[in-house]
């Protein structure tokens, strides 16, 4: 069924359909705040606000990248902090090193590489190894074992232990070698006496210890071929000691050998008497009694008169003459050795004397003590461990973004929402390991610090891996300014694009309240008028009815 209406209702709804919609305009323009919702509202302010809009989003992502790229330097500027700190701490080891200097003592060290774990090498089933050191002072330790028929070695650490616990005089420690991961055992005497390894000591043990010393002018090292010649061979009860393996004697004092074959049954004329200077620098004489006619008897009496005065007389197989031994007089005490006057056996060789000394009278020379180098080897195998810290440093380097700058890895940042401006920070390899070729010039090592020059290169070397260290942290310090001030204007021309792009599409929110109310009322009164007319409608109806 259609209703009817007159003209004044139908205008009526009209204006409440109009007041409505422009009712719900206003409404949606003060709720949101915008006064253009698309294209259609107005083309030109909408674009606008949308490039606006758009170009603050671009400069919101170029800031996300440009905050990565400002952690991976920040984090970057750390580890070099870390690193100056780490060669600063070696500069210090080597100042110490040079400081310290390399203290002189009585000792000898091997060549061969052996660690405290390293067993004894080339023993046999069921035989008897002997290892014995007796020192000047009178002192002796043995260290005796049987391979077993399981053939048990031991290690040099348990000889070490056993030794350095016997307190005779000798210690045994494990140096740093000069060849890099290399050990090296080293015997010093902790008393200020000379010390021998015995004879008695087995061919099969000594012939580890490659490269030991006598230190005396004369000087003998330990080989494979001599140790046979001073040791004994070994057997299944008791080493064989023949009469010219007479061991290895480490002293510093000056000492005159024989340069002919004697023994102990060598005939001494009664009466043969010598003039020395002892070990305290003092005259000496001594006369052979008519109970020391031949060298051993002469040896003890002439011991029990003068060892404590510094000077030692011996037999000893000096590799002079092949398979023999000869006497020796040697200063015990590190100084020379003065033979004065000789009469019999101890006047010279031309002159017939039986012993077997070239020139009397005569002066053998002491030899420089040995340079012990420990002290500066462990400060230099610290140092090693920090360079070689470095490397981790680099490796380790925490970014933000898989690009390590001290790797030598490029970082490419693009500083503006047009992708034409971007900044290249070129990293630098910076890896600090010791080696031929490391960046940083860290090539001298503290396995080699057993001089002055030495240490004095890896100092210089510290000094030149600063500067390369401060260098790239000041130039890496230059970007990240640089991308901090982009970053704040880059934050700047964001917030400024929207605001302009809110302004652009913004509604007057005042002026839309004041249409609301207007609108409210005149809604109020097209509802009156629509209402009367409806009662006039229904009075004409009821009359006609």
């Amino acid at each position: 069924m259609s209703v009817a209406f007159n003209a004044a209702t139908a205008a009526n709804v009209a204006m409440l359909q109009q007041t409505n919609a422009l009712f719900q305009v206003s409404q949606k323009r003060v709720s949101t705040g915008k006064a253009i919702f698309g294209a259609a509202d107005d083309a030109t302010r909408y674009r606008m606000s949308d490039t606006m809009k758009n170009r603050a989003k671009s400069l919101d992502s170029v800031n996300n990248n440009i905050s990565l790229a400002l952690k991976t330097l920040a984090t970057t500027d750390k580890t070099l902090s870390s690193m100056i700190s780490i060669v600063n701490s070696a500069q210090e080891l080597a100042r110490k090193a040079q400081a310290e200097g390399a203290a002189s003592t009585r000792s000898a060290q091997t060549t061969a590489n052996i660690l405290s774990t390293t067993n004894v090498a080339g023993t046999v089933a069921n035989m008897q190894y002997n290892f014995s050191i007796t020192s000047d002072s009178g002192q002796n330790f043995t260290y005796t074992w049987n391979s077993g028929a399981t053939n048990q070695s031991v290690s040099w650490g348990t000889i070490a232990d056993a030794l350095n616990s016997a307190n005779i005089g000798v210690q045994m420690t494990f140096e740093p070698s000069t060849t890099a991961g290399q050990t090296q055992i080293k015997f010093t005497s902790t008393n200020g006496k000379d010390f021998r390894f015995d004879g008695k000591s087995t061919e099969t043990v000594m012939d580890d210890l490659l490269g030991l010393s006598t230190g005396t002018g004369a000087t003998t090292t330990l080989t494979g071929a001599n140790a046979a010649a001073y040791f004994a061979n070994v057997a299944a009860t008791a080493p064989t000691l023949a009469a010219n393996e007479t061991g290895f004697t480490v002293s510093y004092g000056g000492s005159v050998a024989g340069t002919v074959a004697v023994t102990g049954a060598t005939a001494i004329a009664t009466g043969s008497s010598l003039v020395f200077q002892d070990g305290n620098g003092q005259a000496q004489a001594y006369a052979n009694t008519t109970n020391a006619t031949n060298i051993t008897a002469m040896i003890t009496e002439f011991n029990n008169l003068f060892q404590t005065k510094g000077v030692v007389m011996e037999l000893a197989n000096t590799a002079g003459v092949a398979g023999a031994t000869m006497l020796r007089i040697r200063n015990s005490n590190g100084g020379d050795m003065k033979l004065l006057a000789g009469v019999g056996a101890f006047t010279s060789t031309a002159s017939g004397g039986t012993v077997g000394w070239a020139n009397v009278p005569t002066t053998s020379y002491s030899a420089p003590l040995s340079t012990n180098n420990s002290l500066r080897l462990q400060y230099g195998a610290q140092f090693d461990a920090l360079i070689n810290n470095l490397n981790l440093l680099v490796v380790n380097n925490p970014v933000q973004n898989g690009r390590n700058l001290l790797a030598g890895q490029n970082l490419g940042v693009v500083m503006d929402e047009f992708a034409g401006n971007t900044v290249v920070v070129t990293g630098q390899n910076i890896q600090g390991l010791v080696s031929a070729n490391t960046p940083l010039g860290l090539t001298s090592p503290g396995t080699a610090w057993t001089t002055d020059a030495a240490i004095q290169l890896s100092a210089a070397s510290t000094n030149t891996a600063l500067t390369i260290i401060r260098d790239l942290q000041a130039k890496l310090a230059t970007f990240n300014s640089y991308m901090s001030d982009r970053f704040d204007i880059n934050k700047s021309y964001g917030s400024d694009m929207q605001v302009l792009s809110d302004d652009l599409v913004a509604a007057d929110v005042a002026e839309e309240s004041a249409k609301l109310t207007a609108l409210q009322t005149q809604q109020q009164f097209a509802v009156q008028a629509f209402s009367a007319g409806t009662q006039n409608a229904q009075g004409l109806l009821r009359l006609l009815g």
